[in-house]
């Protein structure tokens, strides 16, 4: 049961949404993004050593315009819903000051009812703020995804344009020689190609 005269509601602190970037898939970014089968391995040099090729994931998807957009989108989203629900929390604020009001001229059994009608409303409020914070992370994790697949998709043609037969996250390497990357033509490529992604998941 509520007890109001010992309760503390922290209203504002209902909405703890948190946008920042979502997390990279682990099926579609590995340690090491391997591209093999691109050429055989006879079709290249002579000591059959598959040429390799360096990206740096993270910084194509940081300057994709399409995955800007999604952030963009899921902001605007949680600024509307914070408003949304800021104005709910008034009303139950409110609510919550009235009942207090009325302790010394209900008789008991009537604040008691009053009381756990007030502690449903607060709660309901609080399960529908998590959906929503539910509804925002998966929104942003699959319009995220949807970029990574059309980013790698690019990366794989022109690691078959350049014949190669490996190509590596720059992340986890400590030394890079800047003619293996090609990192700036990807992001070229996927802005050109790809400027906005659903960030809605299909319905199962």
């Amino acid at each position: 049961m509520l007890h109001l005269a010992n309760a503390t509601y922290s209203f504002g602190n209902l909405v703890m949404i948190r946008i920042l970037g979502a997390r990279l898939s682990a099926s579609l970014v590995a340690v090491t993004i391997m591209l093999l089968a691109v050429h055989s391995v006879a079709a290249q040099d002579d000591d059959r050593t598959p040429r390799i090729g360096v990206v740096d994931l993270q910084r194509i998807l940081q300057k994709s315009v399409a995955a800007e957009k999604v952030r963009a989108e899921i902001e605007s989203r949680q600024t509307q819903y914070r408003q949304d629900i800021g104005a709910r929390e008034n009303a139950l604020r409110e609510r919550q000051q009235e009942l207090e009001r009325q302790r010394t001229i209900l008789s008991p059994e009537a604040f008691t009812e009053h009381e756990l009608e007030f502690t449903k409303a607060v709660e309901t409020l609080q399960r529908e703020v998590g959906v929503r914070n539910r509804q925002l992370e998966e929104s942003l994790a699959y319009g995220m995804q949807r970029v990574q697949v059309e980013a790698l998709k690019i990366v794989a043609r022109i690691a078959d344009e350049l014949a190669l037969g490996l190509v590596l996250d720059k992340s986890q390497l400590l030394l890079v020689a800047t003619d293996l990357e090609f990192s700036d033509q990807a992001v070229e490529q996927l802005n050109a190609e790809v400027t906005s992604v659903p960030t809605t998941p299909p319905a199962e």
